[in-house]
């Protein structure tokens, strides 16, 4: 039977629970947008790839993602190539919509 999440091709909560494993997979690349809200403003946001329940997926870690893994790893994200974290969904505000954000519980 199909599974439409298998469609998805981004680490979000319908791609992964609480508690799954993820691994970086590669450093990825920062990437310039247009934000939707207002055409004439951009911003920048990173691409990782990992591999969760055998799937290969985009991950854009958000601030507080990124700050943990900085922390730990630093900055240049060549470092995070392989590291394995558990995923923490929580609540996360942004744009006025609240969805489920994932926080890397380092291993």
């Amino acid at each position: 039977m199909p599974d439409t999440s298998e469609m998805i091709e981004y680490l979000n909560d319908m791609t992964c629970k609480d508690g799954d494993i993820v691994e970086i997979v590669n450093e990825g690349k920062i990437e310039r947008k247009q934000d939707k809200q207002d055409p004439t403003k951009t911003f920048t946001q990173l691409n990782i790839g990992v591999k969760v329940n055998g799937r290969d997926l985009t991950w854009t870690p958000n601030k507080d993602a990124r700050d943990v893994l900085n922390k730990k790893y630093g900055t240049n994200t060549a470092k995070w190539v392989g590291v394995k974290f558990t995923v923490k969904l929580y609540p996360k505000t942004a744009y006025g919509q609240t969805k489920n954000a994932i926080l890397p519980v380092l291993m």
